[in-house]
C-alpha cells in the first residue's frame, strides 16, 4: 500500500474525485491509497475518453 498525502486544494467539488493535477500525480507516483484529513482512503483508478487519469475517492464496492 502506497499512500499519497492530499489536501483541500487537491479534492475535486463533491470531494468524490482528485483534481486532473492531483490524479497524474497519484499515477505518476504509483499510489493505491490517499490520506486525507487523517483518514486512508482506497482509490479507484480509471481513465477518462481522452486517456486523462481519474482518481475517485471512497470504499470500493466488490461486484
Amino acid at each position: 500500500m502506497k499512500v499519497m498525502k492530499i489536501g483541500w486544494a487537491d479534492v475535486c467539488g463533491y470531494g468524490d474525485w482528485l483534481t486532473p493535477q492531483a490524479a497524474l500525480r497519484f499515477v505518476q507516483g504509483g499510489y493505491t491509497h490517499v490520506e486525507f484529513q487523517g483518514e486512508t482512503i482506497p482509490s479507484e483508478l480509471s481513465y477518462s475518453d481522452d486517456g486523462e487519469p481519474m482518481v475517485g475517492l471512497g470504499k470500493q464496492e466488490e461486484i
